[in-house]
């Protein structure tokens, strides 16, 4: 059973990277934003966002026996399945997940 501090930890943990998420979209998607600062903002953050997919699929290989190193299911498995998903079909994440 989880607690109430973990349960609050974990949520405000995904509001956080949800957050920060969803200020690149705005900072470089919105149509008011001058490109000085779309290329500012996108020199800074891509290379976060490819360093926090790389460290997130990492930790999931296979290993010698076809299993995940991380989830310890079969490889692919759900991680490094859906990453590979949204990297080729980023509109799939809505689709997937319609409250986003």
């Amino acid at each position: 059973m989880t607690s109430a501090a973990r349960a609050r930890a974990h949520h405000l943990l995904t509001q956080d990277m949800l957050g920060y998420l969803d200020t690149v979209e705005l900072l470089t998607n919105d149509q008011d934003t001058d490109d000085d600062t779309v290329l500012a903002v996108a020199r800074t953050e891509v290379p976060r966002l490819i360093a926090a997919l790389r460290g997130t699929v990492s930790g999931h290989r296979a290993d010698a026996s076809g299993h995940c190193t991380g989830c310890r299911t079969a490889w692919p498995c759900a991680v490094i399945d859906s990453a590979h998903t949204y990297l080729q079909d980023p509109d799939r994440i809505f689709e997937a997940h319609p409250s986003r």
